[in-house]
């Protein structure tokens, strides 16, 4: 009997220090909310608070009835605790998966970064022989474009178009060459009319002259300036018969 009553107070005793200790660790989630308290977390932090809350509650129920006596096997508490317990393997799945992606991620990181450093130093290389070719390329460039002349190429449109101009400029020629000799045979017309003018008429001209200006018809008189036909009476020929 004495050793069955030490086990038992044993029990008990080992039970308060769990109480005691579960309270201090419950101490800081009473200072404020739980809303409050998940907020500073991360979300992994966060999913692992919100399932061990009702695994506690539901594990101090179960020591509740062990100590009233209860089978708690019997009890549907048992079923709580077996559901919360799933949510604790999910957890651990995704923070494996978590933790093999991260290991994944440095794994490639690593041969990208090789990689990279490969070809960032191929690239430095060829802008350093890039930047020690242009000053060359850029002293032969006026050169070469001066020398360098594009050939024109001549279409049959051009061609034409030259030939019209060409026949154009010849028939243009022999319209001035006409004129000028024109112009020079009605300038020596001009002249010989002149000098005809200014020669004075001889004494026998000017007799033949007159008499052929006595020799107007009476019946044609000048009238100013010009010459009009005398009327006839037909009346006075009538008569005369």
């Amino acid at each position: 009997m004495a050793s069955d009553e030490d086990r038992l107070r044993a029990k008990v005793a080992k039970l308060n220090a769990s109480l005691d200790e579960l309270e201090t660790q419950l101490d800081p989630l009473f200072t404020k909310s739980l809303p409050e308290t998940l907020v500073a977390l991360e979300t992994i932090q966060q999913a692992k608070l919100q399932v061990v809350l009702p695994y506690v509650l539901y594990d101090l129920v179960f020591v509740y009835l062990k100590t009233r006596g209860i089978d708690p096997k019997t009890h549907p508490v048992i079923g709580e605790l077996d559901r919360v317990r799933q949510y604790f393997d999910k957890i651990k799945s995704a923070e494996d998966s978590e933790e093999k992606s991260k290991d994944h991620f440095c794994l490639t990181l690593g041969i990208d970064k090789a990689a990279a450093s490969r070809f960032i130093k191929h690239a430095i290389a060829q802008a350093k022989l890039v930047k020690a070719e242009e000053p060359s390329n850029t002293a032969h460039e006026p050169a070469s474009s001066s020398s360098e002349r594009v050939p024109v190429k001549i279409t049959s449109k051009m061609a034409e178009r030259a030939e019209y101009e060409k026949n154009l400029k010849e028939l243009g020629s022999e319209e001035e060459e006409d004129l000028e000799v024109f112009v020079e045979a009605e300038l020596s017309g001009n002249e010989d009319a002149m000098e005809e003018e200014a020669l004075p008429l001889p004494p026998q001209d000017k007799g033949k002259l007159r008499m052929v200006e006595r020799e107007v018809p009476e019946h044609e008189e000048q009238v100013g300036g010009r010459r009009k036909r005398q009327r006839i009476d037909p009346f006075a020929a009538s008569g005369k018969s």
